[in-house]
C-alpha cells in the first residue's frame, strides 16, 4: 500500500508482515508529522500502540496531507486568477498614443 506523505512523495507500507507494516507505519507518521509540523512526534511511544491505533494516525496524516495539497492547488489558482485581473486593468489603462503625436513639434521654440 502506498501512502501521501507530501506533494509528489509517497510511502510504501508493507502489509504482508505486521511486524514490517509496524516499522513502516511508524516510519511514515514520523516523516509525515515531521512534513505537516516542521518537528517529530518523539513523545510518542509508538511502540505501546496497537497496530490498528498507528493505522488510525496514519489515515488521519495522510487526510491532512492530501487536504493541504488541495489547499495549495486552490491558493495558486486564485493567485493566477488575481494576476489575471491585475493584468487586465494595466492593460485597460494604457492608452494608445495618437497618430498625430509629435512630440518634438516646439523644441525649437523650446530653445530660442
Amino acid at each position: 500500500m502506498k501512502r501521501i506523505f507530501a506533494p509528489g512523495w509517497t510511502q510504501v507500507i508493507n502489509t504482508a508482515d505486521p511486524q514490517q507494516e509496524r516499522i513502516d507505519l511508524a516510519s511514515y507518521i514520523s516523516d509525515t508529522f515531521k512534513a505537516i509540523n516542521g518537528i517529530r512526534p518523539r513523545w510518542w511511544d509508538m511502540n505501546d500502540m496497537s497496530l490498528e491505533g498507528l493505522r488510525e494516525i496514519a489515515n488521519d496524516l495522510e487526510d491532512e496531507v492530501v487536504e493541504s495539497i488541495q489547499q495549495d492547488k486552490r491558493d495558486a489558482h486564485e493567485r493566477m486568477l488575481e494576476a489575471n485581473r491585475v493584468a487586465v486593468l494595466y492593460r485597460g489603462a494604457k492608452k494608445p498614443v495618437s497618430r498625430t503625436f509629435k512630440p518634438f513639434a516646439n523644441l525649437k521654440e523650446i530653445l530660442v
